[in-house]
Protein backbone atom coordinates (compact mmCIF):
# COMPACT_ATOMS: atom_id res chain seq x y z
CA UNK A 1 0.00 0.00 0.00
CA UNK A 2 1.80 3.19 -1.16
CA UNK A 3 1.08 5.23 1.96
CA UNK A 4 3.11 6.42 4.94
CA UNK A 5 0.42 5.11 7.30
CA UNK A 6 1.66 1.52 6.98
CA UNK A 7 5.39 2.28 7.21
CA UNK A 8 5.75 0.67 10.64
CA UNK A 9 3.89 -2.44 9.53
CA UNK A 10 1.49 -4.64 11.51
CA UNK A 11 2.16 -7.57 13.81
CA UNK A 12 0.80 -11.03 13.02
CA UNK A 13 1.27 -14.45 14.53
CA UNK A 14 2.83 -17.34 12.62
CA UNK A 15 0.95 -20.66 12.74
CA UNK A 16 3.24 -23.56 13.75
CA UNK A 17 3.04 -25.24 10.33
CA UNK A 18 4.48 -22.10 8.66
CA UNK A 19 7.17 -21.25 11.20
CA UNK A 20 10.03 -22.64 9.09
CA UNK A 21 8.94 -20.76 5.95
CA UNK A 22 8.77 -17.21 7.33
CA UNK A 23 11.92 -15.08 7.22
CA UNK A 24 12.78 -11.40 6.81
CA UNK A 25 11.97 -10.63 3.19
CA UNK A 26 9.28 -13.31 2.81
CA UNK A 27 6.07 -12.37 0.99
CA UNK A 28 2.96 -13.30 2.96
CA UNK A 29 -0.81 -13.24 2.59
CA UNK A 30 -2.43 -11.55 5.58
CA UNK A 31 -5.89 -10.28 6.65
CA UNK A 32 -6.16 -6.48 6.75
CA UNK A 33 -9.35 -4.43 7.07
CA UNK A 34 -11.64 -7.25 6.05
CA UNK A 35 -9.66 -8.26 2.96
CA UNK A 36 -6.62 -10.32 2.04
CA UNK A 37 -3.48 -8.49 1.01
CA UNK A 38 0.16 -9.27 0.38
CA UNK A 39 2.87 -7.98 2.66
CA UNK A 40 6.60 -8.27 3.29
CA UNK A 41 8.17 -9.50 6.52
CA UNK A 42 10.30 -6.67 7.95
CA UNK A 43 10.81 -8.05 11.46
CA UNK A 44 10.42 -11.14 13.67
CA UNK A 45 9.92 -11.20 17.45
CA UNK A 46 9.58 -14.55 19.25
CA UNK A 47 8.50 -12.82 22.49
CA UNK A 48 5.81 -10.55 21.10
CA UNK A 49 2.78 -10.49 23.40
CA UNK A 50 -0.86 -9.75 22.70
CA UNK A 51 -3.66 -11.23 20.64
CA UNK A 52 -2.64 -11.24 17.00
CA UNK A 53 -4.25 -12.40 13.79
CA UNK A 54 -2.61 -15.33 12.03
CA UNK A 55 -0.94 -14.94 8.70
CA UNK A 56 -2.82 -16.77 5.97
CA UNK A 57 0.09 -18.17 4.00
CA UNK A 58 3.45 -17.64 2.33
CA UNK A 59 3.63 -16.46 -1.28
CA UNK A 60 6.67 -17.40 -3.30
CA UNK A 61 9.44 -19.79 -2.40
CA UNK A 62 12.14 -17.33 -1.35
CA UNK A 63 12.53 -14.07 0.59
CA UNK A 64 13.18 -11.14 -1.73
CA UNK A 65 15.49 -9.14 0.56
CA UNK A 66 17.63 -9.69 3.64
CA UNK A 67 18.25 -7.65 6.79
CA UNK A 68 21.12 -5.63 5.30
CA UNK A 69 19.19 -4.64 2.15
CA UNK A 70 16.16 -3.86 4.32
CA UNK A 71 18.27 -1.39 6.31
CA UNK A 72 19.40 0.30 3.07
CA UNK A 73 15.80 0.53 1.88
CA UNK A 74 14.80 2.12 5.20
CA UNK A 75 17.51 4.71 4.67
CA UNK A 76 16.20 5.42 1.16
CA UNK A 77 12.61 5.73 2.42
CA UNK A 78 13.69 8.30 5.01
CA UNK A 79 16.10 10.25 2.81
CA UNK A 80 13.79 10.49 -0.20
CA UNK A 81 10.56 10.79 1.84
CA UNK A 82 8.94 7.78 0.19
CA UNK A 83 6.53 5.17 1.56
CA UNK A 84 8.41 2.10 2.76
CA UNK A 85 6.13 -0.19 0.78
CA UNK A 86 7.21 1.43 -2.49
CA UNK A 87 10.87 0.72 -1.72
CA UNK A 88 10.10 -2.89 -0.74
CA UNK A 89 8.25 -3.40 -4.02
CA UNK A 90 11.34 -2.25 -5.91
CA UNK A 91 13.41 -4.94 -4.17
CA UNK A 92 11.07 -7.72 -5.32
CA UNK A 93 11.00 -9.30 -8.79
CA UNK A 94 7.82 -8.65 -10.79
CA UNK A 95 6.37 -12.13 -10.18
CA UNK A 96 6.67 -14.50 -7.23
CA UNK A 97 10.08 -16.21 -7.15
CA UNK A 98 10.34 -19.98 -7.22
CA UNK A 99 12.62 -22.21 -5.21
CA UNK A 100 16.23 -21.30 -5.87
CA UNK A 101 18.34 -24.09 -7.35
CA UNK A 102 22.00 -23.65 -6.39
CA UNK A 103 24.23 -23.08 -9.41
CA UNK A 104 27.93 -23.80 -9.14
CA UNK A 105 29.42 -22.05 -12.14
CA UNK A 106 33.06 -22.98 -12.59
CA UNK A 107 35.49 -20.07 -12.26
CA UNK A 108 36.55 -18.45 -15.52
CA UNK A 109 40.21 -17.51 -15.58
CA UNK A 110 40.83 -13.79 -16.24
CA UNK A 111 43.32 -12.47 -18.72
CA UNK A 112 46.82 -11.60 -17.54
CA UNK A 113 46.60 -8.81 -14.98
CA UNK A 114 48.49 -5.57 -15.50
CA UNK A 115 48.83 -4.84 -11.79
CA UNK A 116 47.02 -1.53 -12.19
CA UNK A 117 45.48 0.34 -9.29
CA UNK A 118 41.94 -0.46 -10.39
CA UNK A 119 42.70 -4.16 -10.80
CA UNK A 120 44.16 -4.25 -7.28
CA UNK A 121 41.01 -2.65 -5.90
CA UNK A 122 38.77 -5.22 -7.62
CA UNK A 123 40.95 -8.11 -6.46
CA UNK A 124 40.91 -6.79 -2.89
CA UNK A 125 37.12 -6.53 -2.95
CA UNK A 126 36.80 -10.10 -4.21
CA UNK A 127 39.12 -11.29 -1.43
CA UNK A 128 37.06 -9.39 1.13
CA UNK A 129 40.12 -7.51 2.39
CA UNK A 130 38.71 -4.01 1.97
CA UNK A 131 35.68 -2.16 0.69
CA UNK A 132 36.93 0.29 -1.93
CA UNK A 133 34.72 3.13 -3.10
CA UNK A 134 36.46 4.56 -6.15
CA UNK A 135 35.78 6.69 -9.20
CA UNK A 136 37.48 5.16 -12.24
CA UNK A 137 37.81 7.90 -14.87
CA UNK A 138 37.59 6.12 -18.21
CA UNK A 139 35.32 6.35 -21.24
CA UNK A 140 32.91 3.57 -22.20
CA UNK A 141 34.96 2.73 -25.29
CA UNK A 142 38.17 2.45 -23.22
CA UNK A 143 36.78 0.49 -20.27
CA UNK A 144 38.27 -3.02 -20.38
CA UNK A 145 35.37 -4.79 -18.71
CA UNK A 146 36.97 -8.21 -19.11
CA UNK A 147 39.90 -7.10 -16.97
CA UNK A 148 37.64 -5.28 -14.51
CA UNK A 149 35.48 -8.35 -14.02
CA UNK A 150 38.27 -10.92 -14.40
CA UNK A 151 38.98 -11.27 -10.65
CA UNK A 152 35.24 -11.77 -10.01
CA UNK A 153 34.93 -14.40 -12.75
CA UNK A 154 38.00 -16.22 -11.38
CA UNK A 155 36.35 -16.53 -7.97
CA UNK A 156 33.22 -18.22 -6.69
CA UNK A 157 31.65 -14.85 -5.87
CA UNK A 158 29.33 -12.48 -7.76
CA UNK A 159 29.58 -9.08 -9.41
CA UNK A 160 26.99 -6.46 -10.39
CA UNK A 161 27.24 -3.92 -13.22
CA UNK A 162 24.67 -1.12 -13.38
CA UNK A 163 24.33 0.99 -16.53
CA UNK A 164 21.80 3.75 -17.33
CA UNK A 165 19.83 2.18 -20.19
CA UNK A 166 18.62 -1.17 -21.49
CA UNK A 167 20.54 -0.63 -24.72
CA UNK A 168 23.84 -0.22 -22.89
CA UNK A 169 23.10 -3.26 -20.71
CA UNK A 170 22.43 -5.41 -23.77
CA UNK A 171 25.60 -4.21 -25.52
CA UNK A 172 27.78 -4.89 -22.48
CA UNK A 173 26.20 -8.30 -21.93
CA UNK A 174 26.92 -9.24 -25.54
CA UNK A 175 30.59 -8.35 -25.05
CA UNK A 176 30.98 -10.27 -21.78
CA UNK A 177 28.81 -13.33 -22.39
CA UNK A 178 31.43 -14.99 -24.55
CA UNK A 179 34.25 -14.15 -22.15
CA UNK A 180 32.57 -15.54 -19.04
CA UNK A 181 30.27 -18.37 -20.16
CA UNK A 182 27.82 -19.60 -17.55
CA UNK A 183 28.38 -16.61 -15.30
CA UNK A 184 26.56 -13.77 -17.07
CA UNK A 185 23.02 -12.69 -16.16
CA UNK A 186 21.21 -9.95 -18.10
CA UNK A 187 18.25 -8.24 -16.45
CA UNK A 188 15.86 -7.95 -19.43
CA UNK A 189 13.44 -5.13 -20.07
CA UNK A 190 9.87 -5.64 -18.92
CA UNK A 191 7.96 -6.86 -15.88
CA UNK A 192 7.30 -10.53 -16.48
CA UNK A 193 8.56 -14.01 -15.75
CA UNK A 194 11.82 -13.47 -17.67
CA UNK A 195 12.83 -10.72 -15.26
CA UNK A 196 11.97 -12.92 -12.28
CA UNK A 197 13.99 -15.76 -13.80
CA UNK A 198 16.98 -13.39 -14.01
CA UNK A 199 16.48 -12.45 -10.33
CA UNK A 200 16.42 -16.15 -9.41
CA UNK A 201 19.64 -16.83 -11.34
CA UNK A 202 21.33 -13.79 -9.73
CA UNK A 203 20.57 -15.30 -6.31
CA UNK A 204 21.30 -18.96 -7.06
CA UNK A 205 25.09 -18.89 -7.11
CA UNK A 206 28.11 -17.06 -8.55
CA UNK A 207 26.99 -14.64 -11.27
CA UNK A 208 27.96 -11.44 -13.02
CA UNK A 209 24.74 -9.46 -13.27
CA UNK A 210 24.28 -6.67 -15.82
CA UNK A 211 21.26 -4.44 -15.47
CA UNK A 212 19.72 -0.99 -15.37
CA UNK A 213 18.97 1.04 -12.18
CA UNK A 214 16.16 -1.35 -11.19
CA UNK A 215 18.84 -3.91 -10.23
CA UNK A 216 20.28 -1.48 -7.65
CA UNK A 217 17.44 -2.62 -5.35
CA UNK A 218 18.08 -6.34 -5.77
CA UNK A 219 19.93 -8.89 -3.73
CA UNK A 220 22.73 -10.74 -5.55
CA UNK A 221 24.23 -13.97 -4.24
CA UNK A 222 27.50 -13.32 -2.34
CA UNK A 223 28.09 -9.96 -4.00
CA UNK A 224 31.81 -9.08 -3.98
CA UNK A 225 31.94 -5.88 -6.02
CA UNK A 226 29.50 -3.62 -7.87
CA UNK A 227 30.32 -1.32 -10.78
CA UNK A 228 28.14 1.70 -11.54
CA UNK A 229 28.64 3.22 -14.98
CA UNK A 230 28.13 6.99 -15.40
CA UNK A 231 26.39 7.60 -12.08
CA UNK A 232 25.85 11.27 -12.98
CA UNK A 233 23.46 10.53 -15.86
CA UNK A 234 19.86 11.57 -15.30
CA UNK A 235 18.70 8.02 -15.96
CA UNK A 236 20.41 7.02 -12.70
CA UNK A 237 17.86 8.94 -10.61
CA UNK A 238 14.17 8.03 -10.40
CA UNK A 239 11.88 10.78 -11.64
CA UNK A 240 8.89 9.65 -9.59
CA UNK A 241 8.68 9.76 -5.79
CA UNK A 242 10.76 8.40 -4.16
CA UNK A 243 13.42 9.99 -6.37
CA UNK A 244 16.19 7.56 -5.41
CA UNK A 245 19.65 8.06 -6.91
CA UNK A 246 21.56 4.87 -7.75
CA UNK A 247 24.83 6.45 -6.60
CA UNK A 248 23.64 7.09 -3.06
CA UNK A 249 21.66 3.88 -2.67
CA UNK A 250 24.68 1.81 -3.76
CA UNK A 251 27.01 3.74 -1.44
CA UNK A 252 24.65 2.95 1.43
CA UNK A 253 24.39 -0.70 0.44
CA UNK A 254 28.16 -1.02 0.09
CA UNK A 255 28.63 0.32 3.63
CA UNK A 256 26.00 -1.99 5.10
CA UNK A 257 26.64 -5.14 3.08
CA UNK A 258 30.41 -4.87 2.75
CA UNK A 259 30.86 -5.27 -1.00
CA UNK A 260 33.30 -3.20 -3.03
CA UNK A 261 31.94 -0.31 -5.07
CA UNK A 262 33.55 1.25 -8.14
CA UNK A 263 32.04 4.05 -10.23
CA UNK A 264 33.10 4.05 -13.88
CA UNK A 265 32.78 6.91 -16.37
CA UNK A 266 34.56 9.73 -18.18
CA UNK A 267 33.68 12.16 -15.36
CA UNK A 268 32.46 11.59 -11.79
CA UNK A 269 29.79 13.76 -10.22
CA UNK A 270 30.81 16.47 -7.75
CA UNK A 271 28.78 14.56 -5.13
CA UNK A 272 31.10 11.59 -5.58
CA UNK A 273 34.17 13.80 -5.25
CA UNK A 274 32.71 15.43 -2.13
CA UNK A 275 32.07 11.97 -0.64
CA UNK A 276 35.82 11.27 -0.76
CA UNK A 277 35.81 8.58 -3.45
CA UNK A 278 39.28 7.52 -4.55
CA UNK A 279 39.86 8.98 -8.03
CA UNK A 280 41.65 6.69 -10.47
CA UNK A 281 42.61 8.15 -13.84
CA UNK A 282 45.09 5.80 -15.52
CA UNK A 283 45.73 7.98 -18.56
CA UNK A 284 44.33 10.91 -20.50
CA UNK A 285 40.65 9.90 -20.74
CA UNK A 286 40.19 11.08 -24.33
CA UNK A 287 42.07 12.12 -27.46
CA UNK A 288 42.70 15.40 -29.24
CA UNK A 289 40.24 18.25 -28.67
CA UNK A 290 40.37 21.20 -31.06
CA UNK A 291 38.70 24.48 -30.09
CA UNK A 292 37.06 26.52 -32.86
CA UNK A 293 36.58 30.20 -31.93
CA UNK A 294 33.39 31.47 -33.58
CA UNK A 295 33.57 35.07 -32.37
CA UNK A 296 34.92 36.29 -35.70
CA UNK A 297 32.33 34.46 -37.83
CA UNK A 298 29.88 36.83 -39.56
CA UNK A 299 26.20 36.82 -38.47
CA UNK A 300 24.12 34.25 -40.31
CA UNK A 301 27.13 32.06 -41.14
CA UNK A 302 25.25 28.90 -40.12
CA UNK A 303 25.47 26.33 -37.40
CA UNK A 304 28.87 25.00 -38.52
CA UNK A 305 32.02 26.97 -39.20
CA UNK A 306 33.78 26.57 -42.52
CA UNK A 307 36.63 24.93 -40.64
CA UNK A 308 34.32 22.22 -39.29
CA UNK A 309 32.63 21.71 -42.66
CA UNK A 310 35.99 21.30 -44.38
CA UNK A 311 37.02 18.66 -41.84
CA UNK A 312 33.73 16.78 -42.33
CA UNK A 313 34.22 16.77 -46.10
CA UNK A 314 37.68 15.22 -45.66
CA UNK A 315 36.37 12.53 -43.29
CA UNK A 316 33.53 11.62 -45.64
CA UNK A 317 35.86 11.54 -48.64
CA UNK A 318 37.97 8.91 -46.84
CA UNK A 319 34.87 6.84 -46.04
CA UNK A 320 35.27 7.36 -42.30
CA UNK A 321 32.66 8.09 -39.63
CA UNK A 322 31.89 11.41 -37.97
CA UNK A 323 29.24 12.53 -35.48
CA UNK A 324 27.81 16.04 -35.10
CA UNK A 325 26.35 16.73 -31.67
CA UNK A 326 23.64 19.28 -30.97
CA UNK A 327 21.98 19.57 -27.59
CA UNK A 328 19.22 21.76 -28.97
CA UNK A 329 15.63 20.60 -29.23
CA UNK A 330 12.68 22.26 -30.89
CA UNK A 331 11.59 23.98 -27.68
CA UNK A 332 15.01 25.47 -26.86
CA UNK A 333 15.67 29.16 -27.47
CA UNK A 334 19.30 29.84 -26.56
CA UNK A 335 20.58 33.01 -28.18
CA UNK A 336 23.82 34.95 -28.69
CA UNK A 337 24.69 38.53 -29.53
CA UNK A 338 24.79 39.24 -33.26
CA UNK A 339 27.61 41.75 -32.82
CA UNK A 340 30.09 39.83 -30.66
CA UNK A 341 28.52 36.31 -30.66
CA UNK A 342 28.59 36.10 -26.85
CA UNK A 343 25.83 33.93 -25.38
CA UNK A 344 23.01 35.92 -23.80
CA UNK A 345 23.35 35.41 -20.02
CA UNK A 346 21.72 36.83 -16.94
CA UNK A 347 23.75 39.68 -15.44
CA UNK A 348 22.88 38.55 -11.91
CA UNK A 349 23.22 34.73 -11.83
CA UNK A 350 24.98 33.95 -15.15
CA UNK A 351 22.29 31.52 -16.35
CA UNK A 352 21.01 31.19 -19.91
CA UNK A 353 18.41 33.88 -20.71
CA UNK A 354 17.37 32.70 -24.16
CA UNK A 355 14.60 34.99 -25.43
CA UNK A 356 12.94 35.42 -22.03
CA UNK A 357 12.07 38.88 -20.71
CA UNK A 358 13.38 37.85 -17.29
CA UNK A 359 15.72 35.18 -15.92
CA UNK A 360 13.90 31.91 -15.21
CA UNK A 361 16.31 31.13 -12.35
CA UNK A 362 16.55 34.38 -10.35
CA UNK A 363 13.87 36.62 -11.90
CA UNK A 364 16.22 39.48 -12.87
CA UNK A 365 14.99 41.48 -15.92
CA UNK A 366 16.80 40.73 -19.18
CA UNK A 367 19.15 43.38 -20.50
CA UNK A 368 21.48 43.85 -23.46
CA UNK A 369 24.62 41.84 -24.18
CA UNK A 370 26.94 41.77 -21.17
CA UNK A 371 30.00 41.89 -23.41
CA UNK A 372 29.24 44.72 -25.82
CA UNK A 373 25.81 46.06 -24.85
CA UNK A 374 24.25 44.95 -28.13
CA UNK A 375 20.50 44.46 -28.35
CA UNK A 376 20.22 42.08 -31.34
CA UNK A 377 20.39 38.32 -30.72
CA UNK A 378 20.31 35.23 -32.93
CA UNK A 379 19.34 31.62 -32.18
CA UNK A 380 22.01 29.08 -31.28
CA UNK A 381 22.09 25.52 -32.50
CA UNK A 382 19.22 23.70 -34.15
CA UNK A 383 17.34 20.43 -34.07
CA UNK A 384 19.02 17.44 -35.83
CA UNK A 385 16.74 17.40 -38.89
CA UNK A 386 17.61 20.99 -39.78
CA UNK A 387 21.28 20.42 -39.12
CA UNK A 388 21.27 17.41 -41.44
CA UNK A 389 19.88 19.59 -44.25
CA UNK A 390 22.48 22.28 -43.62
CA UNK A 391 25.40 19.86 -43.68
CA UNK A 392 24.03 17.89 -46.64
CA UNK A 393 23.90 21.06 -48.71
CA UNK A 394 27.62 21.58 -48.14
CA UNK A 395 28.95 18.02 -47.99
CA UNK A 396 26.58 15.81 -50.00
CA UNK A 397 23.08 14.40 -49.39
CA UNK A 398 24.12 10.74 -49.50
CA UNK A 399 26.72 11.15 -46.74
CA UNK A 400 24.65 12.78 -43.95
CA UNK A 401 21.77 11.47 -41.85
CA UNK A 402 20.33 11.49 -38.36
CA UNK A 403 21.68 9.13 -35.69
CA UNK A 404 20.66 5.55 -36.40
CA UNK A 405 20.71 6.00 -40.17
CA UNK A 406 23.34 4.44 -42.41
CA UNK A 407 25.43 7.51 -43.13
CA UNK A 408 29.08 8.47 -42.76
CA UNK A 409 28.17 11.70 -41.00
CA UNK A 410 25.39 11.39 -38.44
CA UNK A 411 23.73 14.09 -36.35
CA UNK A 412 22.29 13.46 -32.91
CA UNK A 413 21.57 14.63 -29.39
CA UNK A 414 22.39 13.37 -25.91
CA UNK A 415 20.33 10.22 -26.24
CA UNK A 416 22.49 9.16 -29.19
CA UNK A 417 25.73 9.29 -27.18
CA UNK A 418 25.03 5.99 -25.41
CA UNK A 419 27.60 3.45 -26.56
CA UNK A 420 28.92 5.77 -29.27
CA UNK A 421 32.48 4.85 -30.28
CA UNK A 422 34.81 4.24 -33.20
CA UNK A 423 34.60 7.75 -34.67
CA UNK A 424 37.26 9.52 -36.66
CA UNK A 425 35.82 12.91 -35.85
CA UNK A 426 33.15 14.62 -33.75
CA UNK A 427 31.83 18.19 -33.76
CA UNK A 428 29.96 19.90 -30.92
CA UNK A 429 27.66 22.63 -32.25
CA UNK A 430 27.38 25.65 -29.92
CA UNK A 431 28.01 23.93 -26.55
CA UNK A 432 28.09 27.37 -24.88
CA UNK A 433 24.33 27.30 -24.31
CA UNK A 434 24.67 23.86 -22.71
CA UNK A 435 27.48 25.05 -20.41
CA UNK A 436 25.56 28.17 -19.31
CA UNK A 437 22.23 26.45 -18.70
CA UNK A 438 19.45 27.48 -16.35
CA UNK A 439 20.20 25.08 -13.48
CA UNK A 440 23.03 25.05 -10.98
CA UNK A 441 24.20 21.70 -12.41
CA UNK A 442 24.41 22.90 -16.00
CA UNK A 443 28.20 23.13 -16.27
CA UNK A 444 28.72 19.73 -14.63
CA UNK A 445 26.19 18.11 -16.95
CA UNK A 446 27.75 19.85 -19.95
CA UNK A 447 31.17 18.47 -19.04
CA UNK A 448 29.77 14.97 -18.63
CA UNK A 449 27.93 15.12 -21.95
CA UNK A 450 30.86 16.56 -23.90
CA UNK A 451 33.26 14.09 -22.27
CA UNK A 452 31.09 11.27 -23.59
CA UNK A 453 31.32 12.85 -27.05
CA UNK A 454 35.08 13.39 -27.14
CA UNK A 455 35.71 9.93 -25.68
CA UNK A 456 33.87 8.33 -28.60
CA UNK A 457 36.59 9.48 -31.01
CA UNK A 458 39.59 7.25 -31.62
CA UNK A 459 43.11 8.31 -30.71
CA UNK A 460 44.91 7.67 -33.96
CA UNK A 461 46.81 10.44 -35.70
CA UNK A 462 44.44 12.97 -37.25
CA UNK A 463 41.43 11.92 -35.17
CA UNK A 464 39.88 14.80 -33.22
CA UNK A 465 36.85 16.48 -31.70
CA UNK A 466 36.03 20.06 -32.66
CA UNK A 467 34.32 22.23 -30.05
CA UNK A 468 32.77 25.35 -31.57
CA UNK A 469 32.57 28.10 -28.96
CA UNK A 470 32.32 31.83 -28.43
CA UNK A 471 34.05 31.45 -25.07
CA UNK A 472 37.30 29.55 -25.79
CA UNK A 473 38.86 30.62 -22.49
CA UNK A 474 36.20 29.06 -20.23
CA UNK A 475 37.39 26.64 -17.58
CA UNK A 476 35.23 23.83 -18.92
CA UNK A 477 36.54 24.17 -22.48
CA UNK A 478 40.10 24.20 -21.13
CA UNK A 479 39.42 21.06 -19.07
CA UNK A 480 38.21 19.23 -22.16
CA UNK A 481 41.17 20.40 -24.21
CA UNK A 482 43.67 19.27 -21.55
CA UNK A 483 41.87 16.03 -20.73
CA UNK A 484 41.76 16.95 -17.03
CA UNK A 485 38.16 16.91 -15.76
CA UNK A 486 38.87 16.47 -12.03
CA UNK A 487 40.46 19.90 -11.29
CA UNK A 488 37.54 21.60 -13.02
CA UNK A 489 34.99 19.57 -11.04
CA UNK A 490 36.81 20.45 -7.82
CA UNK A 491 36.38 24.12 -8.76
CA UNK A 492 32.68 23.49 -9.35
CA UNK A 493 32.45 21.84 -5.94
CA UNK A 494 34.10 24.84 -4.27
CA UNK A 495 31.74 27.20 -6.11
CA UNK A 496 28.73 25.17 -4.97
CA UNK A 497 29.93 25.33 -1.35
CA UNK A 498 30.37 29.10 -1.62
CA UNK A 499 26.86 29.56 -3.03
CA UNK A 500 25.21 27.11 -0.64
CA UNK A 501 24.19 24.55 -3.27
CA UNK A 502 24.36 20.73 -2.92
CA UNK A 503 26.29 18.82 -1.87
CA UNK A 504 27.30 21.57 0.59
CA UNK A 505 23.66 21.86 1.71
CA UNK A 506 20.53 19.76 1.43
CA UNK A 507 17.74 20.69 -0.93
CA UNK A 508 14.34 19.24 -1.62
CA UNK A 509 11.66 20.24 -4.10
CA UNK A 510 7.96 19.72 -3.45
CA UNK A 511 5.43 19.89 -6.28
CA UNK A 512 1.69 19.94 -5.64
CA UNK A 513 -1.44 19.78 -7.75
CA UNK A 514 -5.09 19.74 -6.66
CA UNK A 515 -4.57 21.70 -3.46
CA UNK A 516 -4.50 25.46 -2.69
CA UNK A 517 -0.85 26.58 -2.52
CA UNK A 518 -1.54 28.39 0.77
CA UNK A 519 -2.39 25.03 2.36
CA UNK A 520 0.98 23.55 1.40
CA UNK A 521 2.83 26.71 2.45
CA UNK A 522 1.14 26.56 5.86
CA UNK A 523 2.08 22.89 6.28
CA UNK A 524 5.72 23.64 5.44
CA UNK A 525 5.86 26.60 7.80
CA UNK A 526 5.06 24.28 10.71
CA UNK A 527 8.16 22.16 10.07
CA UNK A 528 10.80 24.78 10.93
CA UNK A 529 12.57 24.45 7.58
CA UNK A 530 15.80 26.42 7.24
CA UNK A 531 14.61 28.16 4.07
CA UNK A 532 11.45 27.80 1.98
CA UNK A 533 11.33 29.34 -1.49
CA UNK A 534 8.14 29.46 -3.52
CA UNK A 535 5.59 28.66 -4.56
CA UNK A 536 6.26 29.02 -8.28
CA UNK A 537 3.55 28.01 -10.73
CA UNK A 538 4.45 25.89 -13.75
CA UNK A 539 2.50 23.38 -15.85
CA UNK A 540 -0.63 23.60 -13.68
CA UNK A 541 1.24 22.77 -10.50
CA UNK A 542 3.07 24.66 -7.77
CA UNK A 543 6.64 24.11 -6.67
CA UNK A 544 8.48 24.86 -3.41
CA UNK A 545 12.19 24.54 -2.71
CA UNK A 546 13.43 23.63 0.78
CA UNK A 547 17.03 24.20 1.83
CA UNK A 548 18.94 23.61 5.07
CA UNK A 549 19.32 20.72 7.52
CA UNK A 550 16.39 18.63 6.33
CA UNK A 551 16.74 15.39 8.32
CA UNK A 552 14.16 16.31 10.97
CA UNK A 553 12.06 18.09 8.36
CA UNK A 554 11.82 14.91 6.29
CA UNK A 555 10.52 12.96 9.27
CA UNK A 556 7.80 15.50 10.05
CA UNK A 557 6.96 15.97 6.38
CA UNK A 558 5.64 12.43 6.04
CA UNK A 559 2.56 13.15 8.20
CA UNK A 560 1.85 16.44 6.43
CA UNK A 561 2.15 14.89 2.97
CA UNK A 562 -0.10 11.98 3.86
CA UNK A 563 -2.78 14.38 5.07
CA UNK A 564 -2.59 16.33 1.80
CA UNK A 565 -2.69 13.18 -0.31
CA UNK A 566 -5.62 11.79 1.66
CA UNK A 567 -7.41 15.04 0.80
CA UNK A 568 -6.99 14.35 -2.93
CA UNK A 569 -3.80 16.31 -3.67
CA UNK A 570 -1.08 14.99 -5.95
CA UNK A 571 2.29 15.58 -4.28
CA UNK A 572 5.74 14.89 -5.71
CA UNK A 573 8.79 15.05 -3.44
CA UNK A 574 12.18 15.40 -5.15
CA UNK A 575 14.99 14.96 -2.65
CA UNK A 576 18.38 16.11 -4.01
CA UNK A 577 16.74 17.68 -7.11
CA UNK A 578 18.72 17.88 -10.32
CA UNK A 579 16.82 20.83 -11.79
CA UNK A 580 16.53 24.11 -9.85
Amino acid sequence: MPTFSVDEGFWYSIPPHLSKDVRVGSILRVPLGGRRVRGYVIGLDPDREGKLKDILGVSGEEPVFDADLLQALRWAANHYVGPMSVLLDKAAPPTLPGKLKPVESPPSGPGPGDGSQIEKLVSAAVAGKRRPVAAYVVHWADADWQKLLGPVAASMRSGLVLVPTVREAEELFAVLNGAFPGRMVLIPDGNGSEVTAAWERANSGPAIVVGTPRAAYWTVSDLAVAFVFEEGRRAMKDRQTPTVHVRDLMRTRSRLEGFGLIFVGPTPSVELIAAGAEIIQPHRPWGLVEVVDRRDDPPGSGSLSERALSALRSVAARGERAFVFTHMRAGDASTRCVACRAIRLCARCNSNLGRNAACRRCGAPAAGCRQCGGSSFESMGTIPARLVKEIAARVGDDRVGEAGEDALITVGTERDLAGLSGLTMAVAVDPDALIHGQTYRSSEEALRMLARLVGAVGRSRGYRTMLQTSDPGSGLISALRRGEPIPYLEEVLARRARDGFPPASEMMAIEARGVPPATVTAALSELAVGMVMGPVEANERYRWLLQGDLQQVKHGLRKSLQKLRDGGATIRVDADPIDL
